[in-house]
């Protein structure tokens, strides 16, 4: 730093060594083009404007300057031409007396420092103008300026003694640290190395000297290739030097960053060594430097603020000194401002700022060695007393040391020899230098040991190391039991611990990955689902001991069916999914049934007790459009199928209908869970006729209805099926009740002929308190249309639970809704509890009222319920009304409502809306003459 404050106070202090001296301008006439000789060209010039200078395209050009003195005259000096540009070919230019015509004088251009330079010789004492022939190369600026021969001389040996002090400064610079890399073998002195070269180029083309190389004079063409190739590498050399002196302070993700940008942009410059293009260049060219500044500002800002010494921080200071003199003095001489600081002092000035920096780099690598020294020398005094296994690695990566905890780690023999071990016999290769950063963050890497021996445990190791030149150090701490531990506690939460097969979790997993592999390449799938009888009796009657040997000999037996690709899991108490991996169920049935036959054929014996367990399966393909838990619900339903049909195996193949209808129903199911709309389902009206005023009401029940269309249609017993078997059977009587009244709600102008809509509840609802809650939640909504609903409840259902079914009607008949009991005479009713149930309507189960024509016993049956239900206070509705003889016995036996298809079959909304009575409804012509009879009226 001293140096570097040194240099510019020398040069804001002493005055140049040279006299400031510089040529007189020359007013000339430009043209680009091609002219078939001098002559022709002398003609069109002295047509064209006069300029100093001229910005000229590339390619074929002229120039018409005029002498400012003609030679010969009082002034002893010979005068002397120059043209300051180096990226034109060899001029060829005459001299010429434009006052009078005559022959054209040759003047020959030699190529020196300062451009190319003529001698406008003692003979030519009455020319006084020159023209020129050029071939420019690229565009530039073009003049020419008049000098005295001494005055040009000076310059010129001025200007090639500071090159030869740039060229040989840096030179040795770089020969002396390329000596000092060779010696250490350390990679950043190579990076100075060669940044230093670069700066070297850099500073010519700087100065516009680089045409000349070593006292090597480059052509043209070889000029623009050399600033592209300096351009490249000296922006690479930059930032590849300052992300790896300042790796520590810079951290690794942000060096990692900056490392990135800089290969995006170093790979942007190679493109002018493809692409000809100057204007390429140039854009390339100001974009790297702002690129290269920016980066080189990034890297020493974040190094000022987390230096870790007090010298660091002094070298970074010195460093940022060095670089912000360099660019500055870049920017100056590259917008043509040199004259602030003159030759001399601009290349004394450069020499400064790369010394500066290079011996920043020097005092930085001698801290960055001393640290890793004590390092080591805290490692050694350790190495004895320390639990670790301590160890030292040379250039080749043979070990130089290990202590004796190390040994035993490694199980090396005493009487082998250290340098003969290799990291490589124990351990796979490792980046040594993310290691090293790992272990100063105070990170560990954990690596794991090779062994000869496939079937040995792998031995786990956590490693910290830090670099000493081409030294290692480093210990290494055997985690073998943690790493066994804790692949264990990861084991635990994907496999079921009583079996040792996949838990719900690991089965799940194994299916998303199948399903995945099924999506993307094809790759097909089959799932089952296999449920164990008996196994609860086990478990009640000799204890859950014997129930847990029981399933662990059926996983054995089932085990030892599968692959190791197939994949057996527990996902309930007797409950197991397995997967068959690139086949399709069709395949997998052999493999499934040999596994029911092992497990049916024969008993297990459990001590001196044999067990005989039946066990039965459902086996699908999976889908695409499958969820894991939705494959699950799929298997599941096969296997209650196979139950249901007494058979071992149910088959669902990719393209079976129940396969379609339970991808359906679960996509129906979604919906509802969601909250939107379903697409699948609609609600209609079937009319419940009175037979005692049959014109003057409009009543109806509310029925779930399936849509049928599509190649695979749902159907309404099979959904509402599911949905009780999943436990959905809530959210579509949620769905139902809520769409109900919003629809009432909507149209309550066009319905005041309806006194009554019924509205079936499930069993399943009716036993869920929260499904309770949310039903009253939104009948409290609605009050005024809760007093026109009845709700129905199936007889069965309600006997189950007396107290809690009488709880339900009472808080309903508060709200002024009425009650119904469905399906009855269905199953084995006891008129008895008719007296516990407060009951508003009885609905004759339809099997009773279809048949009831048929003998005289099913007549006196529904007579004697009807009966019971007037004696008991209570309404009676027969559903299942097919025909108009039926009608008129159950009209006069007094019951007090019909529905069935000889009224009319379920119907739209609309239909509902449309009408204010029910006869425009009845499609049966002897119906409505009997309605009409009975009504009292014609219409």
């Amino acid at each position: 730093m001293l140096l570097g404050l040194g240099v510019l106070l020398s040069a804001w202090l002493f005055p140049a060594h040279y006299a400031s001296q510089s040529g007189q301008g020359m007013a000339t006439h430009f043209l680009s083009g091609s002219f078939s000789g001098p002559h022709h060209a002398i003609t069109a010039l002295r047509t064209s404007p006069t300029r100093l200078a001229q910005q000229m395209p590339a390619g074929p050009a002229w120039l018409l300057a005029d002498l400012t003195s003609v030679p010969g005259s009082d002034d002893p000096a010979p005068s002397a031409l120059l043209l300051r540009s180096t990226l034109v070919a060899p001029p060829s230019c005459w001299l010429l007396d434009s006052r009078k015509a005559g022959p054209l004088t040759a003047l020959s251009f030699q190529t020196r420092i300062l451009g190319y330079t003529a001698t406008i010789p003692p003979g030519a004492s009455t020319a006084d103008q020159v023209v020129c022939q050029l071939d420019q190369v690229i565009p530039g600026l073009l003049a020419i300026e008049q000098w005295q021969s001494p005055a040009l001389a000076t310059v010129t040996a001025h200007d090639a003694h500071a090159l030869g002090l740039l060229e040989g400064g840096l030179l040795v610079l770089a020969a002396f640290i390329a000596a000092i890399a060779l010696t250490t073998r350390d990679h950043l002195y190579v990076l100075l190395t060669g940044w230093i070269l670069c700066n070297l180029r850099l500073g010519a083309w700087a100065l516009g000297w680089d045409h000349l190389w070593l006292g090597h004079l480059l052509s043209p063409h070889e000029l623009i290739w050399s600033r592209q190739l300096t351009l490249l590498l000296s922006f690479t050399a930059t930032w590849l030097l300052f992300t790896r002196l300042f790796q520590q302070s810079l951290g690794a993700a942000m060096r990692h960053r900056l490392q990135l940008i800089g290969l995006a942009f170093s790979a942007l410059m190679l493109l002018p060594l493809f692409i000809p293009s100057y204007e390429i260049f140039q854009a390339i060219s100001f974009l790297g430097a702002w690129a290269g500044t920016a980066l080189v500002a990034t890297i020493l800002i974040h190094a000022l603020f987390r230096f870790t010494t007090r010298s660091l921080f002094w070298h970074t200071l010195g460093v940022c000194l060095a670089t912000g003199i360099l660019v500055t003095g870049l920017i100056l001489i590259a917008l043509d401002r040199s004259a602030v600081f003159g030759a001399w002092l601009a290349v004394g000035l450069f020499l400064a700022c790369n010394l500066l920096v290079a011996l920043a780099t020097a005092n930085r690598t001698r801290e960055d060695r001393q640290m890793r020294l004590r390092q080591r020398n805290e490692l050694i005094a350790h190495d004895s007393l320390s639990p670790l296994g301590l160890f030292t690695l040379g250039a080749t990566r043979h070990f130089e040391h290990l202590n004796p905890n190390a040994r035993t780690m490694l199980q090396v023999q005493p009487d082998i020899e250290i340098p003969a071990l290799s990291w490589s016999a124990f351990f796979p290769n490792v980046d040594w230098v993310a290691v090293s950063l790992a272990t100063e963050q105070g990170r560990d890497t954990e690596i794991q040991q090779h062994s000869a021996d496939p079937k040995a445990p792998t031995r786990s190791f956590l490693l910290r190391a830090t670099l000493a030149g081409s030294r290692i150090e480093g210990s290494l701490q055997d985690v073998t039991a943690r790493t066994e531990t804790l692949r264990n506690l990861r084991l635990m939460t994907d496999h079921d611990a009583l079996t040792n097969t996949l838990n719900r979790r690991g089965i799940e997993d194994t299916m998303q990955a199948a399903i995945q592999d099924l999506q993307t390449s094809g790759t097909p799938c089959a799932l089952s689902f296999l449920s164990l009888d008996h196994l609860k009796r086990v478990n009640d009657l000799f204890g859950h001991s014997a129930g847990d040997q029981l399933l662990q000999l059926a996983c054995d037996r089932l085990k030892y069916a599968l692959t190791e690709q197939q994949k057996l899991g527990r996902i309930g108490s007797d409950e197991f999914i397995i997967l068959f991996p690139q086949i399709r169920a069709r395949e997998a049935r052999r493999i499934a049934q040999d596994m029911i036959d092992s497990l049916n054929s024969s008993p297990f014996y459990v001590g001196d007790r044999a067990f005989q367990i039946k066990s039965a399966m459902g086996l699908i393909d999976l889908d695409a459009r499958m969820r894991p838990k939705d494959a699950i619900a799929a298997a599941t339903r096969a296997c209650r199928d196979a139950r249901k049909q007494h058979q071992d195996i149910v088959l669902y193949e990719e393209n079976a209908h129940e396969l379609f209808d339970h991808i359906n129903e679960l996509r129906v199911f979604e919906q509802l869970e969601q909250g939107t709309p379903p697409d699948d389902i609609y609600l209609a009206m079937q009319p419940i006729m009175s037979l005692r005023h049959p014109l003057q009401t409009l009543n109806f029940e509310v029925l779930l209805r399936v849509r049928s269309d599509g190649e695979h249609p749902l159907q309404t017993h099979k959904i509402i099926q599911a949905a009780e078997d999943s436990g959905m059977i809530t959210m579509i009587d949620k769905w139902v009740f809520s769409t109900a009244l919003q629809w009432m709600s909507k149209h309550h102008l066009k319905l005041g002929q309806t006194q009554q809509v019924n509205i079936n509840l499930s069993g399943v609802s009716l036993n869920d308190d929260r499904f309770i809650d949310t039903l009253f939640g939104i009948l409290n909504q609605q009050p005024q249309l809760t007093r026109r609903l009845c709700v129905e409840i199936t007889e069965g259902v309600a006997l189950q639970d007396l107290e809690r079914t009488r709880q339900f009607m009472r808080r309903l008949q508060r709200m002024g809704a009425r009650v119904a009991l469905d399906d009855f005479g269905a199953g084995y009713t006891s008129f008895s509890y008719l007296k516990e149930l407060p009951a508003d309507t009885i609905k004759i189960d339809g099997t009773l009222i279809r048949d009831m024509l048929s003998s005289e016993a099913n007549i006196a049956i529904v007579n004697s319920i009807v009966d019971l239900a007037h004696n008991l206070g209570m309404e009676c509705i027969a559903e299942w009304v097919e025909d108009v003889a039926t009608l008129r016995t159950l009209a006069e036996m007094g019951v007090d409502y019909v529905q069935g298809y000889v009224i009319s079959a379920a119907r739209a909304p609309s239909d509902i809306l449309a009408h204010d009575n029910i006869l425009p409804l009845i499609g049966n012509p002897a119906a409505q003459a009997y309605i009409e009879e009975i009504s009292g009226r014609r219409v």
